[in-house]
């Protein structure tokens, strides 16, 4: 038999302290939020931990109406979540102008026992502490309609038709909404003005690419590749290591590396040879720079790209497209290339608009794009980052015969 209570926020007790109580018992759980802000989350993200660590399941389900989910929320619970298999999080789809998401549903399963809490109250500070807000909380068992029909629900909006599981991409989609709102709260818009068929670059539209791309000439022409970033390596090796590099051997390598006229380059980053005479005269700070990354390829992306870009700063005639080769020479399995072209697929395919320029970018702002590129790889099953980069260099020069 099921027992239901009012509970409300008030100076003795709150939404907050119920659901928490509710966390530590729960075996499974489920949220739905219409918004979802930091300052909720955190009231929240010690018992989440727990409940993750304890390797126990959790779905969560959030609004973008508005504009007021906060995109450093759907981040933080996005890197909290990778890799759990038991746990989940989505973002409704909001495609329908008039349908509004906007429930606040809150299910905990014990053993033969749940908990089914619904009312008014957002995981925001004000919504779980603080503001008029009030619920109905029936403790039922799992056999019982209440509960079984709340799953259901559960299980309707999170369904593919309604909802999408969160990833990079759909964060950054999501922000740049997120963003306009926030400068326009007076003539507010209820969802996005573009839903998921509106951007070009989806998975869908990049597998038929990929197929294109997947020819016997492009396998032979990657294969070469992976060939040309092996002999890369040695060379970086040399430059970091040797102590007897002359000037003259010096240079030779950074032919081979960037190209010159009559001769290939190893890298394929087009714009590289142009200043190599410049470089040429930057052995020392050449070397600073390739042993920094040598001895750092193991560390994050973000605190990498960070100190080299500050090193390269003293290499006359080298910028961000140095650092980036040689980072994903090293570790092509978790450092991605970056420069105009795949910057301009990301925007002109993916509607994903990063900083235009690579020497804009941060740390921060490389770590996100190369989960993202990690992301894409892992969903097209390419082999690694460097392989990643050839399919976008393909996609470029066909964009640029597109628009001839």
């Amino acid at each position: 038999m099921s027992k239901t209570k009012l509970i409300y926020n008030n100076s003795k007790a709150n939404h907050l302290d119920y659901i928490l109580e509710c966390f530590k018992e729960a075996e499974e759980i489920w949220l739905a939020t219409a918004f979802f802000k930091i300052s909720g989350l955190k009231l929240l993200l010690p018992s989440i931990k727990n409940h993750l660590k304890a390797n126990k399941p959790i779905n969560i389900i959030v609004g973008q109406n508005f504009g007021l989910t906060e995109p450093e929320a759907l981040r933080i619970i996005f890197n909290l979540f990778k890799n759990k298999v038991n746990a989940n999080l989505f973002l409704d789809k909001a495609e329908v102008k008039t349908n509004v998401f906007h429930p606040k549903l809150f299910l905990f399963k014990n053993d033969k026992k749940g908990v089914v809490l619904s009312g008014s109250a957002n995981i925001t500070k004000g919504g779980l502490t603080t503001n008029q807000e009030v619920s109905l909380v029936s403790k039922t068992k799992i056999t019982s309609t209440v509960w079984k029909t709340s799953v259901k629900y559960f299980k309707t909006i999170t369904s593919s038709k309604n909802a999408n599981p969160i990833s990079l991409m759909l964060i950054k989609r999501y922000e740049d909404y997120f963003k306009e709102q926030e400068k326009a709260r007076k003539s507010q818009k209820g969802s996005p003005d573009k839903s998921d068929v509106d951007y070009t670059f989806d998975y869908k539209n990049l597998k038929k690419r990929l197929k294109k791309y997947q020819t016997a000439k492009s396998k032979a022409d990657y294969k070469q590749r992976e060939k040309d970033y092996k002999e890369a390596k040695k060379l970086l090796n040399e430059i970091a290591t040797s102590n007897s590099l002359t000037q003259n051997r010096f240079e030779d390598i950074i032919d081979t590396l960037v190209g010159k006229q009559g001769q290939r380059s190893l890298w394929k980053s087009g714009s590289l040879y142009r200043n190599r005479f410049k470089v040429y005269y930057c052995k020392n700070e050449f070397r600073e720079l390739v042993q920094f990354i040598k001895d750092h390829q193991n560390n994050l992306p973000s605190g990498v790209f960070s100190e080299a870009k500050e090193l390269v700063e003293k290499v006359n005639g080298a910028r961000i497209n140095y650092v980036t080769e040689i980072m994903m020479t090293f570790q092509p399995n978790r450092f991605a290339n970056l420069n105009s072209n795949p910057i301009t697929v990301l925007k002109e395919e993916a509607g994903v608009y990063f900083k235009s320029h690579s020497s804009s970018f941060n740390g921060s702002d490389y770590q996100d794009y190369c989960l993202l590129v990690e992301e894409i790889c892992d969903k097209l099953n390419l082999k690694n980052m460097l392989e990643v980069d050839s399919f976008f260099n393909e996609i470029y020069w066909l964009l640029k015969q597109e628009s001839k």
